[in-house]
């Protein structure tokens, strides 16, 4: 574990905006092509070996003009490539600008597909200035992004981990470029409408779920977490019930248990606290909000030589 650096997010806020707001011109180019999913599920990136890509995006009749697009933190590169091998690209550096960059982005894909359009405001985010305005030159500190990677990386291998047994509906760990978590999912197949205002919500919230995830924190929250998150909102006040492991708290404001990753690490095992704390969030949900348990925790069958499973109930 002594790999994993910890940063708390004023360490890393410039690289971190500029990380963010290049994801989301990826995650958004990834709505401007592809079918709405539920739960959003169209336009979460996926992690590779060096950073984020896209995945495959499927296009033209025949797919013929199918493309992804990376972001290397390795090569320090943005590439966009085409299934016929076409490619373009940009590099990551400091000094420039977000409109700088999205002017890159769009060339880019001129360059491999054709114009495309994509809504330009930053989302889920306080900072609201369009892409195309905000000329201020940023700064881009490689290893501290890399630090925030080997996070997520950490993150999904223990997200990816918990979930595995269960045979509910779930999605795996990918990563929300609006919230800029790394979250994976279960649902119990319960219907629940998303009761008040909001357009992403109600597209992220109908059903009952539980997201397990990593967040590294933002302007007003310094330190990075890790969350479990149940909708419908427990009703519930969980801050006087004993959690594990130590450093697990209760947000009764955000209705949401924290674990902060300073805590986490601090273990003499933090890969087993993190499975603890999401197991201890999960049995106290499934019970007070009646899951289907048996259903949901079935056994697996594994074939012989398999790596035994993490037992879910």
């Amino acid at each position: 574990m002594d790999a994993l650096t910890i940063r708390t997010y004023d360490q890393w806020e410039e690289t971190a905006l500029v990380l963010q707001q290049i994801l989301q011109m990826m995650g958004k180019t990834k709505l401007a092509y592809l079918e709405p999913q539920p739960q959003w599920g169209h336009i979460l990136l996926d992690f590779t070996a060096g950073g984020f890509s896209t995945g495959l995006i499927p296009e033209g009749p025949l797919g013929e003009s199918s493309f992804s697009i990376e972001l290397s933190l390795r090569d320090r590169r943005v590439q966009a490539t085409r299934i016929d091998g076409r490619e373009s690209g940009f590099t990551l550096r400091s000094g420039a600008s977000i409109s700088t960059y999205y002017q890159e982005f769009m060339q880019m894909l001129n360059e491999v597909l054709w114009e495309t359009e994509i809504y330009t405001v930053p989302q889920e985010m306080a900072l609201t200035t369009p892409f195309e305005k905000n000329n201020a030159p940023c700064d881009f500190d490689f290893v501290a992004a890399f630090d925030f990677l080997s996070l997520c990386v950490f993150a999904y291998k223990g997200i990816y981990r918990f979930l595995a047994p269960f045979r509910y509906k779930k999605f795996l760990p990918h990563f929300f470029w609006g919230t800029f978590d790394t979250t994976g999912a279960l649902f119990s197949g319960k219907e629940s409408p998303w009761p008040y205002k909001g357009f992403i919500e109600a597209g992220a919230f109908d059903e009952q779920l539980m997201e397990f995830g990593f967040w590294p924190g933002d302007s007003m929250v310094k330190d990075p977490s890790f969350f479990v998150l149940a909708y419908p909102f427990p009703t519930r006040d969980y801050r006087q019930v004993s959690l594990g492991p130590k450093g697990a708290v209760f947000s009764a404001e955000k209705s949401e248990f924290f674990l902060p990753v300073k805590d986490l690490l601090a273990c003499n095992d933090p890969a087993a606290g993190l499975q603890e704390f999401f197991m201890t969030c999960y049995r106290l949900i499934v019970e007070d909000e009646k899951w289907p348990r048996a259903l949901g925790e079935k056994p697996l069958l594994y074939g012989k030589g398999s790596r035994k499973a993490p037992q879910a109930g």
